[in-house]
């Protein structure tokens, strides 16, 4: 970036799904390309607190350590391809944490991927990564994973 004090940094969202872990290649290959960082999120789902404090600690623990074994599948990307990153282990609702984080620390780039579990059969986009697209006042790249059919991983530039 012309001008400016700070690197380049890519913010890649992850859940340890199919999507999020085309997002973590295609983020981290766009990263050496570009030579920028890269900040790896994961973001456990608040469970509801009005089921009870120990429900609420067990359902947090086990969405929490879901969060975890994701960073651990995405950062792999990173390590091989030699690219600087960090990780985040947030809380709360996926797209308004990804987003919050984009903006705190003016990210360039946000990487998403994409499950197509939209409320339409087909939706090129899942209900997470259709938000941050909506919502993002920043560039959006949504990753697929391959399809099995075609062979071939696609790109949505937003």
């Amino acid at each position: 970036m012309q001008g400016s004090e700070r690197s380049n940094r890519l913010l890649i969202a992850t859940d340890g799904s199919p999507g999020s872990l085309a997002a973590a290649e295609e983020g981290v290959r766009l990263a050496k390309l570009l030579g920028a960082g890269v900040t790896f999120v994961g973001v456990a789902h608040a469970p509801l607190r009005v089921l009870g404090h120990p429900y609420y600690q067990r359902a947090l623990s086990k969405n929490l350590g879901a969060m975890r074994a994701a960073l651990a599948k995405s950062t792999p990307y990173a390590v091989e391809r030699h690219v600087e990153y960090e990780t985040e282990l947030l809380e709360g609702s996926p797209a308004e944490v990804v987003l919050d984080l984009a903006r705190s620390r003016n990210v360039d780039l946000i990487v998403v991927g994409s499950r197509r579990l939209g409320p339409a059969k087909g939706a090129p986009l899942g209900s997470v990564s259709s938000e941050i697209v909506h919502k993002a006042d920043r560039p959006v790249l949504v990753a697929r994973p391959i399809d099995q059919r075609t062979g071939r991983s696609t790109r949505i530039a937003v």
